[in-house]
């Protein structure tokens, strides 16, 4: 879970459902986490948990051969 204050980021929930939506969530080329539910914080009106698939550093497993690191690098830095 992310806690996420809509007054200082304003658009981060609705990008993030946006671009989980089942029309681009199944483009090859969208690498954004999937959002599964936003759920408002019941003692604070200004603060949002948007529930996410459990993420890990980067490096964690280590890249084994260059071809992981290079398409690693490919997906970072993929432009349509």
């Amino acid at each position: 879970m992310k806690r996420v204050h809509p007054s200082d980021h304003p658009y981060e929930v609705d990008i993030g459902t946006y671009l989980s939506s089942e029309s681009l969530a199944s483009d090859p080329r969208n690498h954004c986490i999937p959002i599964y539910d936003v759920i408002k914080v019941p003692d604070d009106g200004d603060a949002v948990l948007i529930v996410m698939p459990m993420l890990r550093k980067y490096s964690s497993p280590r890249f084994d051969t260059f071809g992981e690191v290079a398409n690693y690098f490919r997906q970072v830095f993929e432009v349509s």
